[in-house]
């Protein structure tokens, strides 16, 4: 049996995000451990860590930008297995996971942390949301990461000259009626990475991440993430009708940056 995430047997998928973000609450810790309790029972890991920033100190008129790194507390609950996790800052919450089935159950799971999140915590005011999907593209045998992604995405080594290794990065953002959605693709060799913005997770890492590569083998990562800015007070049922906009342009993006071989490679169809 696959063990690849979503209803594919072969899918790509390695990681997903879903964050609402909020005006800062400094005095959060306090309602840890409430939410600790409310959560318990589906997420009973639990881990207080730090991440370090960069903050951007005022200066004086003239003088060049001074950057002075700063220590932000985070706290983690996981679940049983560690394949999904809820991630706590001063002003965000995430839901993040190396285990899925489909959008609705993913969904369902991360209305139920926003519905405890905002029990435990009044008066939230919410400033962005986005939902992300990271996939770690492996051809098959004989083949490359071109017969996967469309052309408009292709960064393949240019013929002719005498590299010894090759690695390509396409960026891409469209502004849309309401947020934007942004596309990263990057080309490479050997097992396949997150991008470097995102702290690696504590989770347990899905079967395609843990998937050998040898480091001659083309592959590569299409991370595409879908957000918008807000500003409206804090409710878990209109933020959950939100993330399934957020979605449906996920899937309509996917669609149109991998070939029809890829999604057939994926979908386990016999080959043409």
């Amino acid at each position: 049996m696959s063990a690849a995430l979503g209803h594919w047997p072969n899918a790509p998928l390695a990681y997903v995000l879903a964050q609402v973000r909020f005006e800062p609450v400094l005095e959060i810790e306090k309602y840890v451990p409430p939410l600790q309790t409310s959560l318990r029972e589906c997420y009973p890991r639990f881990k207080r860590t730090e991440q370090i920033v960069l903050q951007l100190l005022p200066q004086q008129e003239a003088q060049p930008p001074r950057m002075q790194p700063a220590s932000q507390p985070r706290w983690e609950f996981g679940s049983g297995s560690n394949h999904a996790g809820v991630i706590l800052q001063q002003d965000s919450l995430v839901l993040h996971a190396t285990a899925y089935e489909t959008y609705a159950t993913f969904s369902q799971a991360w209305l139920e942390v926003m519905m405890r999140f905002g029990e435990q915590i009044p008066n939230l005011f919410t400033s962005r949301i986005g939902l992300r999907y990271l996939n770690f593209i492996l051809p098959n045998a004989g083949e490359t990461p071109e017969d996967y992604a469309a052309n408009r995405l292709r960064c393949d080594p240019e013929p002719g000259l005498p590299y010894r290794s090759h690695r390509g990065l396409t960026l891409a953002q469209y502004d849309l009626e309401m947020g934007s959605l942004a596309v990263r693709y990057s080309r490479g060799t050997g097992q396949p990475t997150l991008p470097p913005d995102l702290v690696e997770p504590s989770l347990r890492p899905s079967a395609i991440m843990r998937r050998a590569a040898s480091v001659e083998q083309p592959t590569a990562v299409l991370d595409i993430d879908r957000f918008m800015d807000l500003s409206a007070v804090y409710d878990a049922e209109a933020l959950a009708k939100q993330f399934e906009w957020l979605n449906g342009d996920i899937r309509v993006a996917f669609k149109a940056l991998t070939t029809d071989h890829a999604r057939a490679v994926w979908r386990g169809e016999p080959p043409a």
